[in-house]
């Protein structure tokens, strides 16, 4: 079994039936479809085949109500009591219920109605399906053996209610087209009542968009065919009539431009065309600007100096059909040019660059003439293409060339470098252990500069020098040098020495008087001072004093010279004054300050400052010195360096050499 039977009533009159084997089929049950309506009272039977023996029916229909409205229904007159009632979904659906029930079996003959049903028609189309749960559409026997009705599609035929379809009406759309047109417009009025269109086409053609709908878009292919486009209207009830439009598939015309051509730059040709077929053709070639007239078979072109694509187009008079084709005139050289160039396009001075004339185009037989800015003494020129020059200072080079038609110029400049030079100064002879020369080296050229000095034994690199003069402290003797130098651009030159010496400073002599003769410990390089001035020519180990002074030596050796010796007060006549032994000087060296130490001063005290060569630097007089045996000055006004301080305290003098730090 199935399932179980009954709706309503018809389930309730089934109530105490055994549920029987399955012994025959359910009747096939047909909804009749009515095609062209129209609006008002539509009546629609539901007919059976295989009704035999039957004893209840429960049958369940939905159906739009938007579209027809149920109104009644009428059995067959063997089924009394067959009820029939209409519920509404709630869902813009209804829904139609059937049921009959009789103790004794009926049989009808094939096609018979078993209801019709009642609708008012209003617009469209609507399907009146069976709905099919089990119990909702079965039959059963009058001793309750429900029937098989699977499955439901064989044994329960919906049916439908349709307006009617009418001709599409003429279709709007060429009726001569070109093999190979694409994007060709088809189309009818809309037609009432129906659910699609049914569209064909001539072999080889294509409907691209709008399938179903009242307007299409065809393409044709190459290989088309004349033919018809046709349409029809179609809806749940079936097709409507057909339209039919008869099309012409014109053949294209021969676009022809033959062969790419080549030509000079600057000259003109003619196109060439072949003949269009059988019929009357026109002719048009883009880019129309560049030719005499562009709407002929064989145009004239104008001056060409670029390499142009042509299209030809070929037009059948008669279809309109078009046909395309190109060719190229390729432009042989071009324009007469020249890109001079130097290289390198900068150089060192006393180097050499060379120049490029880079000529193209024109006719290909090129002169070429150089010249340069400034002209160069004598005046440079040069008719060779690629010319090697020496120039001493940034030149432009001025080129012409002529190719026997036209003349062009052009021109490039070489950058010339000055050399950089790196020359050394300065020198000293250094007396005694721990003394330093200061020694400079003058740059010439664009910073950064590197280069390298030396010794003699050692080398000294120095990189990425921005100011000059470079100057530096050598304490090692030799004879200082620069190797090489570097600029920013260039290798330069060098020159010059600087000599470092080192000697060693001579010991202090000792004088002594014998006589009227003063004699030195020293056998050379003496020099002779009298109250602190050079004696000129006093340079042998002893001096005759003709003057009552005061003396002392001090001996040069090397450019290096001694502390001064002791001090002896010659007295021509015999009168005796104190000699400098009644001072002393300490510290000494002093900075700041030092003191004057003796056995006793007696009124006022003078001190004198002189330079080596027996200049006053300065003077002063300190007063109230009476009796004190120690005095503090001040040196502080006095630059670092070597002084001879005389001191006059009653009559007394005395000499002493200072060292100011």
């Amino acid at each position: 079994m199935r399932k179980l039977f009954g709706y309503g009533l018809v389930i309730m009159l089934l109530v105490g039936y055994p549920l029987l084997t399955l012994a025959q089929n359910a009747p096939i049950t047909t909804i009749a479809t009515i095609s062209n309506a129209v609006p008002g009272t539509v009546n629609v039977p539901i007919t059976v085949i295989n009704f035999s023996n039957i004893g209840a029916i429960s049958l369940t229909i939905d159906y739009d109500y938007s579209g027809v409205h149920f109104v009644s229904g009428t059995p067959n007159s063997l089924l009394p009591g067959f009820a029939i009632n209409d519920n509404n979904l709630g869902n813009g659906k209804h829904r139609i219920i059937m049921g009959w029930y009789s103790t004794n079996g009926v049989t009808l003959a094939n096609g018979s109605p078993i209801m019709t049903m009642h609708f008012t028609y209003i617009a469209g189309n609507d399907s009146l399906n069976f709905y099919d749960n089990g119990p909702s559409c079965e039959y059963a026997t009058p001793t309750g053996t429900v029937l098989n009705d699977i499955p439901a599609s064989t044994y329960y035929i919906n049916g439908f209610i349709c307006g009617g379809v009418s001709s599409p009406g003429p279709i709007t759309g060429s009726t001569s087209v070109c093999v190979g047109q694409t994007g060709v417009s088809y189309s009818v009025n809309v037609i009432p009542n129906t659910s699609g269109y049914n569209w064909t086409v001539p072999s080889g053609a294509s409907i691209m968009t709008g399938s179903n709908t009242n307007a299409i878009t065809v393409n044709y292919s190459m290989s088309a065919l004349s033919g018809n486009v046709t349409v029809n209207g179609f809806n749940l009830c079936g097709n409507g009539p057909t339209s039919s439009l008869p099309v012409t598939v014109n053949a294209l015309p021969i676009a022809n431009a033959y062969n790419d051509t080549t030509i000079p730059y600057g000259t003109s040709t003619t196109l060439h065309a072949a003949n269009g077929g059988a019929g009357t053709f026109g002719y048009h070639w883009e880019p129309a600007n560049l030719l005499i007239n562009p709407n002929v078979q064989n145009p004239l072109t104008v001056i060409l100096t670029t390499t142009t694509v042509f299209t030809l187009t070929v037009t059948d008079q008669v279809s309109l059909c078009q046909n395309t084709d190109q060719k190229i005139v390729n432009i042989s050289g071009g324009p007469l040019s020249i890109n001079p160039v130097a290289i390198p396009s900068s150089i060192c001075q006393g180097y050499s660059s060379q120049l490029f004339a880079n000529a193209g185009g024109g006719s290909g037989n090129y002169s070429y003439t150089w010249t340069c800015t400034p002209p160069g003494s004598p005046p440079w020129t040069s008719n060779v293409p690629a010319p090697v020059v020496f120039p001493v200072v940034t030149t432009v080079y001025n080129l012409s060339v002529n190719d026997g038609f036209t003349t062009v110029t052009g021109n490039t400049t070489v950058t010339v470098y000055p050399l950089p030079s790196a020359t050394i100064s300065g020198g000293d002879t250094l007396c005694g252990e721990g003394l330093t020369a200061i020694l400079s080296i003058a740059l010439t050229g664009t910073p950064p500069w590197s280069f390298l000095y030396t010794n003699g034994l050692t080398t000294f690199p120095v990189n990425n020098q921005m100011t000059t003069p470079y100057t530096f402290s050598a304490s090692t003797p030799g004879i200082y040098s620069v190797i090489w130098v570097y600029d920013a651009d260039c290798l330069g030159n060098t020159s010059g020495t600087a000599i470092v010496v080192m000697f060693p400073i001579p010991p202090t002599p000792v004088i002594s008087q014998a006589g009227n003769q003063l004699f030195s410990t020293a056998c050379c390089g003496n020099q002779w001072y009298k109250d602190l001035v050079q004696v000129p020519g006093a340079n042998a180990q002893s001096y005759t004093p003709t003057q009552t002074a005061h003396y002392a030596d001090i001996v040069t050796l090397n450019s290096c010279s001694s502390d001064t010796s002791n001090d002896i007060y010659f007295v021509m006549t015999g009168i005796s004054e104190s000699s400098g032994d009644n001072f002393k000087i300490a510290p000494n060296p002093a900075r700041d300050h030092f003191s004057i130490v003796s056995s006793g001063f007696k009124g006022v005290l003078e001190i004198g400052f002189y330079s080596l060569s027996g200049t006053l630097i300065r003077d002063k007089i300190i007063g109230a010195a009476e009796g004190k045996h120690e005095l503090l000055v001040d040196c502080s006004m006095l630059s670092p360096g070597i002084y001879f301080v005389q001191i006059l305290n009653n009559n007394l003098r005395s000499y002493q050499k200072l060292i100011i730090l």
